[in-house]
């Protein structure tokens, strides 16, 4: 399965980006599928890789229901790259969404 990256800068953040948290969290009744995740932010060395491979300060990862609500909804990222589940960070914590 897919997963849809998003990067902000802490610019972005203050200026509040990280408004679709809220949406999304609202959305998890519609469907109970979507997933967002960021890297652990206990995992130093794993948030400067993917800060390296994917530009930003802060990275998230959208699932294809995720991405598809956003749509509905009007939301507005600009995804800057697709990656496989594999390719997830190894640490991760789950943004929006229902644990497994």
């Amino acid at each position: 399965m897919p997963y849809h990256v998003v990067s902000f800068t802490m610019a972005q953040v203050r200026q509040g980006a990280l408004g679709f948290q809220r949406q999304l969290s609202a959305a998890l009744r519609e469907s109970s599928q979507l997933k967002v995740y960021s890297v652990s932010p206990f995992d130093l060395d794993e948030r400067r890789r993917i800060k390296d491979r994917f530009g930003g300060d802060v990275v998230y990862f959208f699932n294809d229901a995720a991405r598809d609500i956003c749509k509905l909804r009007g939301i507005e990222l600009e995804y800057v790259a697709e990656i496989l589940d594999n390719e997830l960070p190894r640490r991760r914590a789950l943004v929006v969404g229902m644990p497994d």
